[in-house]
Order: C-alpha cells, then sequence, then structure tokens
C-alpha cells in the first residue's frame, strides 16, 4: 500500500525534526513495515510503500497510519469533521433500501445527490491519485477513491437514473443472487452468478457484486445527473469467498476482505459528499438512510498489569502505566474502568484484531517497543517438580533425533495435495479422501492419507536440483476418512485433537525414503546402492532407540513379510513391523507400519531410474510399546561361549521364523546374550528349494564357566525341536 506522507500530516503534527526515514523506522519497529519510500520533488512529498500484515485492517488508510505515528511519536492526531448541507426533497422519496443478507451485510447506507456534473477532476485530486497509483476516471469515482485510502472505507457511486423504478423510487435488496443471473461488471467482463455471491440489486436485475466491483449497467457517466453513493459494511468472509471465485480482486475487496470499521460507514459517506458537492455540485437529499438493526459494539476487555509484566518480562516497576493508557488513547482504546489490577478497555470498532486480553499484552508491547524488552526469563519463580514434557513430544524428539543420526533429513510438507497422486497410494479399502473446501488448486484439493507422496515430490525436486542421494522423513498427521462422532474442534484442548472432537480420522504418522548411495563417498570405497536391509537397519536402530526391543519375546517387534500387499510397495520386497502382546490368555498381534521398496509402477510414474526404499509407521502405536525407563544387568563374570551354526531348511520357511524358534527356545533362552543371522545361501550342494541360514549364538552362563558337555546338553534339545518345528537340521 503506497501512502502520501504530505496526506498524513494534515491528520498529525509531527514534530519539526522527525524525518520521513525515522518515520519508516518506527513504523517497522511496530510491526507496520515499510518497504522503502520515494522522494517527489515537483510535488513536496514523499511516497511510502508500506506492508500491512492481515489482521491490521485499520492500517488500510491513511487515517489509520496517522493514528499509529500518534500513538508511537505522542502527538496529537485530527479527525476532520463533516459538514453536509441537506437540500430538496426527503431521500426516502427517491430510494428505498432493503437488506435481505442481514448476517452478510450488516450495515448499509446511502445518499442521493442530485444535479451533479461529471467532469475531470481537480489537477491536485488526480495528481494526489496518480501519486498513489490510481488512474482517475471522474471526479465522482475519483473522491470515493480519495475516501477509501484517506478513510478505508469502500465506497460506490451509481448512476441513480439508470437504476429500475417503481412509482419513481428505487428498490435497492441487498441480497444473494437467484441462480442463472448474470452480471456484467466494470471490468466489461460478464459475470455468472451463484447463490453464495451477495449482489447488490435494484427491482428486476443486480448492479453490483457487493463489496468487489459495480456493474457496467449503473456507473456514472459524463451523462450522470444523481447519482445514489452507498456505504456499507460487507463481511470479511463473504467478500473473500466472491473475490475468489470470480477471480476479481480490487481495492475496495481487499479492504472487506480484512475487515472494515462498521462504524465508519456513515462517517466516509458524509465526507464523501461533502467533497463530491464541492468538486461535482449538486443538492444533497434530506437525511441518510442507515440500515442498522444490530449495531456491532465495542468490546470491552480487562488487561492485568501483572500478566503485562509476566509476558513482556518488564517488570511492574518498570511499566509506565499513564504512558500506556495514552498510547492507547491515541488509537482510539478508551480506559473506562480500573479494578484492583486490572483496567478495562473499549477498544474501538474499528480494531478487529484486539478481541482478549493478549491481544492488548502484544500491542503494549508493540507501542513501548520490543527492543525495549529485556534478555532474561520473566518468570523467576521455580518450576514445579510435576512439570514434564508430554509422552509424545518425547516420542517424536525421539523419533527425529534416531533419523536425524541415521542420516536422514527433515521434511516438512503441506497437509493437502493432488488426488491424482495421493490416488496412486490408496487400495479399495481406504477411505474416500476428504476434499479442501476452498483449495488453492487442484494440486491441493485433498487431504493427505499418507506422508509418503509428499516425501517423494520432495525426492523428485531434489534430483532435478541434481541430488541424487535423497535421505528424508517427516512426521505429520494424516487424515483417514471422516469421523462420524466428529464436530468442530474445541480450541481449548491444548494437547490437540487426537479424534476427541476431530472433523476427520485423524493419526500421526512417521514415514522416510531413501534413495541411492548409502555411506560416505571416497576415494577406496565405492559407493554401496540402498537396498531393503539398509533400511531395515535403520529401522530397527529406531525402534531400539524406544526401547522396545527386537528379541521375539512378546512385547519385542518383529518384521515379517506383508500379507496382504500393499498397493504402493513392490511384492516381493515389503514388510510389516508387528508386536505382539497378551490379552486374557490370548496373543494379539498390532502393526505398528510397512516398509519396503517403492512399487514399480509409481516408479514409472515419477520418472525414477533407481529404487526407492520407504517406511510408514504410526506414531501413537509406537508411544503404547515405547518405554521410557532404562534397565540394567550386571555384565557377565564368567567368558561366553560363541556357536555358528548353519541349518537347512525349506526355501519357504522365514529366517525370522528360524530366529523366534531359537529365541524362544525354554532351554536355551536364559543363556543367549547375542544373536544374528550372518549368511543365505542357495545354489550347489544344497537340494533345490532348500536354503542355508547360518546364524551366530553368543551363550553367557550365570554361576561358571561352561564345559562342551553343558553346551551339548543346551543345544542339542533345540536341534531336535528345530527339525521337529521346521524341519531344520545341521549342515
Amino acid at each position: 500500500m503506497l501512502l502520501s506522507f504530505k496526506w498524513l500530516s494534515e491528520f498529525i503534527k509531527l514534530p519539526s525534526k522527525i524525518t520521513v526515514d525515522e518515520v519508516a523506522n518506527a513504523l517497522t519497529m511496530a510491526g507496520i513495515e515499510v518497504e522503502g519510500f520515494k522522494q517527489i520533488t515537483e510535488l513536496d512529498d514523499c511516497i511510502l510503500d508500506v506492508q500491512v500484515t492481515p489482521n491490521r485492517s485499520d492500517a488500510l488508510s491513511h487515517i489509520g497510519i496517522a493514528r499509529e505515528l500518534a500513538a508511537i511519536f505522542d502527538c496529537r492526531f485530527h479527525m476532520p469533521n463533516n459538514n453536509v448541507k441537506e437540500l430538496g426533497i426527503h431521500t426516502h422519496d427517491m430510494v428505498h433500501v432493503k437488506v435481505e443478507a442481514k448476517e452478510a451485510c450488516p450495515r448499509y447506507a446511502c445518499r442521493i445527490i442530485e444535479g451533479v456534473k461529471i467532469e475531470e477532476s481537480p489537477v491536485d485530486l488526480q495528481i494526489r491519485l496518480l501519486a498513489l497509483g490510481i488512474r482517475p476516471v471522474n471526479n465522482v469515482v475519483d473522491i470515493t477513491n480519495l475516501i477509501l485510502l484517506e478513510r478505508g472505507q469502500p465506497l460506490h457511486a451509481f448512476d441513480w437514473d439508470k437504476l429500475k423504478k417503481s412509482r419513481g423510487k428505487v428498490d435497492i435488496h441487498v441480497r444473494y443472487a437467484h441462480k442463472g443471473e448474470k452480471l456484467v461488471t466494470l471490468d466489461d467482463k460478464d459475470r455468472n452468478l451463484t447463490a453464495d455471491d451477495l449482489v447488490v440489486a435494484d427491482s428486476s436485475t443486480p448492479v453490483a457484486l457487493a463489496g468487489v466491483m459495480g456493474g457496467k449497467g449503473s456507473e456514472v457517466t459524463d451523462e450522470t445527473t444523481t447519482i445514489l453513493l452507498e456505504s456499507a459494511y460487507f463481511m470479511p468472509d463473504v467478500v473473500r469467498a466472491m473475490s475468489k471465485r470470480h477471480s476479481l480482486s480490487t481495492e475496495s475487496s481487499y479492504r472487506f476482505e480484512r475487515g472494515c470499521d462498521p462504524g465508519m460507514v456513515v462517517q466516509a459517506l458524509d465526507c464523501a459528499t461533502e467533497m463530491i458537492c464541492k468538486h461535482a455540485g449538486g443538492r444533497v437529499c434530506r437525511e441518510v438512510v442507515d440500515i442498522y438493526p444490530l449495531p456491532i459494539k465495542p468490546l470491552e476487555i480487562f488487561m492485568r498489569k501483572q500478566k503485562l509484566s509476566d509476558i513482556s518480562g518488564l517488570l511492574p516497576i518498570d511499566l509506565d502505566e499513564a504512558k500506556i493508557r495514552s498510547k492507547f488513547l491515541a488509537l482510539g482504546i478508551e480506559t473506562i474502568e480500573r479494578h484492583d489490577d486490572s483496567l478495562r478497555f473499549r477498544v474501538p470498532t474499528f480494531r478487529p484484531d484486539l478481541t482478549r486480553e493478549i491481544d492488548l499484552i502484544e500491542e503494549a508491547m508493540r507501542l513501548i517497543g520490543f527492543d525495549k524488552v529485556p534478555l532474561r526469563l520473566s518468570y523467576e519463580g521455580r518450576i514445579s517438580s510435576s512439570f514434564s514434557i508430554s509422552s509424545q513430544l518425547k516420542l517424536r524428539s525421539k523419533i527425529d533425533q534416531s533419523l536425524l543420526a541415521s542420516g536422514f533429513s527433515q521434511a516438512i510438507n503441506y497437509s493437502f495435495g493432488s488426488p491424482q497422486v495421493y490416488a496412486l497410494f490408496q487400495s479399495a479399502e481406504d477411505p474416500e479422501l476428504i476434499r479442501v473446501k476452498n483449495p488453492l488448486g487442484e494440486d491441493l484439493s485433498v487431504l493427505r492419507q499418507s506422508l509418503l507422496p509428499g516425501l517423494i515430490e520432495n525426492l523428485v525436486l531434489n534430483i532435478r536440483r541434481g541430488n541424487s542421494d535423497v535421505k528424508l522423513f517427516e512426521t505429520g498427521t494424516v487424515f483417514k476418512g471422516t469421523n462420524p462422532a466428529g464436530k468442530v474442534p474445541n480450541v481449548t484442548l491444548l494437547h490437540g485433537a487426537a479424534n476427541q472432537d476431530a472433523w476427520a480420522n485423524e493419526e500421526l504418522l512417521v514415514s522416510a525414503i531413501s534413495y541411492g548411495a548409502v555411506g560416505n563417498r571416497s576415494f577406496d570405497t565405492k559407493p554401496k546402492a540402498a537396498d531393503f536391509f539398509d533400511l531395515k537397519g535403520v529401522l530397527e536402530k529406531l525402534l531400539s532407540s524406544l526401547k522396545i526391543p527386537l528379541d521375539a519375546t512378546i512385547g519385542s517387534a518383529k518384521f515379517s513379510a506383508l500379507d496382504p500387499a500393499s498397493v504402493f510397495l513392490h511384492p516381493g520386497e515389503a514388510a510389516q513391523i508387528t508386536v505382539s502382546s497378551v490379552v486374557n490368555g490370548e496373543t494379539k498381534t498390532a502393526v505398528l507400519g510397512i516398509m519396503g521398496k517403492l512399487h514399480p509402477d509409481i516408479q514409472t510414474y515419477f520418472a525414477l531410474d533407481k529404487s526407492v526404499y520407504v517406511f510408514e509407521l504410526n506414531v501413537a502405536k509406537l508411544l503404547l510399546w515405547a518405554k521410557e525407563d532404562v534397565s540394567f544387568k550386571a555384565l557377565p563374570k564368567f567368558p561366553s561361549v560363541t556357536r555358528d551354526l548353519a541349518f537347512v531348511l525349506d526355501e519357504t520357511v522365514a529366517a525370522g521364523d528360524l530366529q523366534d524358534h531359537i529365541l524362544n527356545d525354554e532351554a536355551i533362552k536364559p543363556y543367549v546374550s547375542q544373536f544374528r543371522i550372518f549368511d543365505l545361501y542357495q545354489g550347489s550342494n544344497i537340494e533345490k528349494g532348500k536354503k542355508s541360514v547360518a546364524v551366530s549364538l553368543t551363550l553367557s552362563p550365570f554361576e561358571r564357566t561352561f564345559t562342551d558337555e553343558e553346551i551339548g546338553e543346551i543345544i542339542n534339545p533345540m536341534l531336535k525341536r528345530l527339525k521337529a518345528d521346521l524341519g531344520a537340521v545341521i549342515r
């Protein structure tokens, strides 16, 4: 937004020594960023380029910025008075207004001005508009634009003679459009209206897209002699939706979308009316039409001095209450009551961003200056011993640290994406994707049910940027269809919805992808392509960091073949990670997640020339099995014994089943301290349909060093049971 420094000076008198550079810096430090300014010598003016945050609709005008400067520099703010001379017939004899969409238009006002002469604006007005980036049109339209820039209130002028009449009177209806209605707007485009479009209409057709743009058929031209001047307050969400739906953004919609001041509606109307009479002549009909059935009242908010001190870090003794009240008053925020340590303030309607105590505290800190906040803890008491980070946060931190230590980089993606891409990762059993109500585009139109599509797109982007070895992970929420018991989220649940009131079935997942080479490149080592077992090792390390055992006991994690197959994993290289528990004497298995090689069809879709290995785990399920306590046992006092055993068994028997049988064998289980599978062989000297699996088994004695006979007494019964149960024989 462009601002005229000369125009600002009409509302405040800054100290003579204050320069434009100091003004720009002060506004920026107060949260209204000045990106730059340009001196215009021939106009004896300086134009400031200001960026206003969406919540500060009050700052989208010269008067709004003037208030800011008055508070910052402790100078007087002056609001010009209006003096409208009403002559001629009564306004109600020429127009009747009916607001049908009251919830979308809380206030609507208008005046009738007869006998105007449409011509070019005076040169000084045209120059002012041009300097601020607005093209002059004619004296009436230019004045409505000047009022918008001055007061932040959009206005619109209709040619009264072009509006349909009944018994010599114009009927104005503020309503939603009817199905099939059309409107040619001032930009000469034919707009097809929907039932969600708020319009200003005469007795037969729409004449304006409310708050966005007027209609071509009722515009003010050189032949206009009588105008109907409109000023209204339209609800921000209604205007925002229309502007987006019609891809039409104007200076008016920009302000209505962010929230104008309902209290400025008639003031701005009268100011414009007075200027039109001055520069275009005419007579103002008696009385203003002002439809305002439910006035929007200023909020009254308490602010505690101690709370301000706690949050700002400033000691109560350092807080100048009189100065804060003075600066608030410069912004229109009045002090109306004191109660103990609290002050009650009346917040003007042009500040819709101030609704809570914390908002007033932020406002006070902004005016005091964030640079004045001391570098110290604002809370000096002792932290309660009961204070602790939630288990979920601890778990997420452990997950992140483990994956970062394994060489993965963290990614953060949008929670929504392309339905075409997400469909590649969906099976027939998965719930339907949830569509975003007002998507930014088709590529961002549905909520995700997996984190992997976003990570794959990150991978593709990295490859395009020349990074051929990529390891990424993400922890985030997915949305598995709608929640039948859901409702609007409750903002008081500080720990998150967790399906207590969520509209969707939300799950917290952690996912990762590995592509390209693993390990560091060096002159004496060749790069090794990532494979299934590399990612399995990462997962084993992750589970170990969460104290989830991998020893084949109840409550330990297990990798097994994925059945049924996943739609996005290679059917021959996919596994599920499960954990078992005993409930009422019955063993039940929960799936923590899945891992494997990306399906070849998806690899082809993304034009990936190397294999991609992925995993996806459910964080909530990990939380159920993760352990925070660390347990220790004494190191063995006697030397351990290691035996390497090679078993021949059917190729259909999983190596994991062999491991489970060995580790759960009652004879050997108490003595096992280490176990690993170190070889798999199929080929010559091995019968067809068979395979050889070699394991290393370390046994630790309790009371004395093992003898060979004792080792045989432990191992031999196990070998017999392996032969009976799995058909495994020593090679």
